[in-house]
């Protein structure tokens, strides 16, 4: 079994902490075989610590948390024999590390690469990119990322966000950012785990009044079998703008067989998954947009398709702040 990989990345104090903990409490369904470089940073809520025993901890949720304190190498080498368990690696780089020099030493155990997400303190960047000694580290990370998770959007002024946003513009031009508070986000965006019909179930709900999650939309994108060569352009020009997608895909040049596409920033593939069984061959994609692009980017050949779309609803319920409406991660 494959198990794909996830590097998550930032320099210290962006959110990466925040970010695993949501992922490792949440009630997802997944289980996710997580490296980090120290424990001391990962609290996790005593009731889902099923057991402790001193480099792993194995969570209730199915879970595990592995040190990699003895190596990284190890530690993958420890949750590749136990595969079977898991459906996805995550590796949480340090704040010093390039998470795509770890994404590449993680490469030899040919484990597919589902992304590298780099968390970015929307206050404090600007003051760590200038730094003389973490300077070059710090813009190394934005550059090496397939998402930039722009954090902490709630701390600094207007004219300090500004300046962020620009540096990032600067120095990373072509990777999607998302903007976030407290590492909060439609977990859709970051894991390739969500199938067409359950993103859309998630985008069905209300529009908060503001909400960054809102200023995403899904959209479900419909048709039959298509040639190998049309779908090459449809991910190459009409889904660049796409921050993340997934769906399955029916080529007309080999109709036996079901295809898996994956999109993460500018990462894409596209992959045999088995037959279609009782089903009949058509493709069904998820891509996740950016809603100010929506306007100007619809597909040029969009009477081939059936689109349908919708806001992601705010995943933070106002009436008690810090519980989480959707379990999906």
């Amino acid at each position: 079994m494959t198990l794909p990989l996830t590097v998550i990345g930032g320099y210290l104090g962006a959110g990466k902490t925040t970010l695993l903990n949501r992922i490792l409490t949440e009630d997802h369904g997944r289980r996710f075989g997580v490296i980090v470089n120290d424990f001391g940073a990962v609290n996790v809520d005593a009731s889902l610590i099923a057991n402790h025993d001193g480099d792993t901890i194995s969570l209730t949720n199915g879970c595990i948390c592995c040190s990699a304190t003895d190596g990284t190498a190890e530690a993958i080498a420890r949750i590749v024999k136990r595969s079977a368990a898991f459906d996805h690696i995550i590796i949480e780089a340090s704040g010093v590390a390039e998470p795509g020099k770890v994404a590449r030493n993680a490469a030899g155990f040919r484990l597919p690469l589902d992304g590298v997400i780099v968390l970015a303190d929307a206050e404090q960047l600007p003051d760590q990119a200038a730094n003389r000694y973490a300077g070059r580290s710090v813009l190394a990370q934005l550059r090496q990322a397939d998402v930039i998770v722009l954090n902490k959007v709630d701390l600094p002024s207007p004219a300090r966000l500004n300046e962020t946003r620009a540096l990032i513009a600067r120095h990373a031009p072509d990777v999607p950012v998302l903007e976030t508070e407290q590492a909060r986000l439609p977990y859709a965006l970051l894991f390739g785990v969500g199938r067409g019909a359950a993103v859309a179930a998630w985008t069905a709900g209300p529009e908060a009044a503001h909400d960054h999650a809102a200023e995403y939309v899904a959209e479900l994108l419909e048709r039959g079998p298509m040639s190998q060569a049309a779908f090459e352009e449809l991910a190459r020009e009409q889904m660049g703008l796409a921050i993340r997608a997934k769906g399955h895909v029916a080529l007309s040049d080999a109709p036996e067989v079901r295809h898996l596409y994956q999109k993460v920033g500018r990462r894409w593939t596209l992959v045999a998954d088995g037959g279609w069984g009782d089903e009949p061959p058509r493709t069904q994609i998820v891509t996740i947009r950016v809603r100010e692009d929506l306007p100007n980017h619809r597909h040029a050949g969009q009477n081939m398709w059936r689109v349908s779309g919708a806001p992601f609803a705010s995943d933070v319920d106002r009436d008690h702040p810090g519980v989480s409406k959707q379990s999906d991660c």
